[in-house]
């Protein structure tokens, strides 16, 4: 039985029909879904925003990353809702992006895990397998991949 649903939103047309697919299947089961977004760690170096401040030059921070986050959900919620979905969560994970969605599925006891075939990832996912390949490979319960 499908209780709870986490669906990986990353802002990619996949992810969106992911967030469709996957709150059709949680309508139908009853269950809740949990919208998620990961943003992976960005750091910049101390010596390279000190230059970047030397020059006025904008820097990408966390706190941009994660308003972006909001804005990636907010568009996934209203998908969800068009879904006919009422109960829904949204969050946003930092850290490496496959295994935070993983751990995230875990400790939210989802019984099924909705992610994108393609996101919006860049050559090293090319190179290194995709997320939802290492998603498919680390979870321990279900993992529909949405083309």
């Amino acid at each position: 039985m499908i209780n709870k649903v986490l669906i990986a939103v990353d802002g990619s047309k996949h992810s969106l029909k992911c967030v469709s697919l996957g709150a059709q299947i949680a309508k139908n089961a009853g269950a809740k879904v949990l919208l998620l977004h990961v943003v992976k760690p960005y750091r910049l170096p101390e010596s390279l925003k000190k230059f970047a401040q030397a020059e006025h030059m904008a820097t990408i921070d966390a706190e941009l990353l994660r308003k972006g986050a909001q804005y990636l959900l907010a568009s996934a919620l209203d998908e969800a809702r068009k879904a006919g979905m009422q109960d829904v969560d949204m969050e946003t994970e930092e850290g490496p992006i496959a295994r935070t969605i993983v751990d995230r599925a875990k400790s939210y006891k989802a019984d099924l895990i909705v992610i994108g075939s393609r996101g919006m990832g860049d050559i090293e996912g090319m190179l290194r397998g995709g997320v939802s390949h290492r998603v498919e490979i680390l979870a321990k319960c279900p993992v529909l991949v949405v083309k």
